[in-house]
């Protein structure tokens, strides 16, 4: 079954602790964007302390920053985070030793790339990395308008790498679910469509958890 890994990127700690809070009971894991806003435009709160002491579930970080290693030293006493996931775009002439050092800290690390970067840069770094993270849409802002040449990039790198954990993040609602799960993905993480609208955010995952269900059965029936 496709995990779903919800993506909070916050302005506030009132903020994350309420999402957060809203889906400890229903899903294992969410996905905390921190932005620095120099690698992307905006800057998000991120906390380590908080998410140390308020937190009850496990934690990715997804790093929208200029310097991972940097991000990285303020949380190695954070127990939650399991995964960190780095941007390729963030220093591609260093990514392996930033990749190496990541893992030394005893964590799972992913490699996440941006739109327009190709998916052959991942050739040289597979051997270095525990998953790869495709972005639906240019990282920054949730809210928008999917990237549907993603699709493609996926269903390479699932034929390329057939045991790889592949995440999307970006633009992931009802209205694209179909075509990310034809693709092979192993997990989505969603923002807007779980925290952005009228309903609670438990009951968005458990309609997302069910269209997920019924997409994956009607693609296995149809690759029969």
């Amino acid at each position: 079954m496709i995990q779903i890994i919800p993506s909070i990127l916050v302005p506030d700690e009132a903020t994350f602790i309420a999402w957060s809070q809203a889906v400890e009971e229903v899903l294992p894991m969410i996905q905390l964007d921190i932005a620095d806003g120099k690698f992307v435009p905006n800057d998000t709160w991120a906390d380590p302390d908080v998410v140390r002491d308020r937190l009850h579930i496990d934690c990715e970080l997804h790093l929208m920053v200029e310097d991972p290693l940097e991000e990285i030293r303020m949380w190695e006493e954070v127990p939650q985070v399991k995964r960190v996931l780095v941007h390729y775009e963030s220093d591609p002439d260093n990514i392996e030793n930033i990749l190496s050092q990541v893992q030394s800290y005893g964590w799972e690390v992913g490699l996440v790339l941006n739109p327009d970067t190709p998916i052959d840069v991942v050739d040289d770094l597979i051997e270095d990395i525990d998953a790869l993270m495709f972005m639906g849409v240019v990282p920054g802002k949730q809210g928008q308008s999917f990237i549907p040449e993603t699709i493609d990039k996926i269903k390479e790198a699932r034929e390329k790498f057939p045991h790889l954990f592949i995440e999307l993040d970006g633009a992931v609602n009802e209205d694209t679910l179909e075509e990310i799960v034809k693709a092979g993905v192993s997990a989505v993480c969603p923002g807007s469509a779980i925290f952005g609208n009228e309903r609670k955010p438990a009951e968005n995952v458990a309609r997302m958890k069910k269209q997920i269900s019924t997409l994956t059965q009607k693609t296995a029936v149809d690759t029969m």
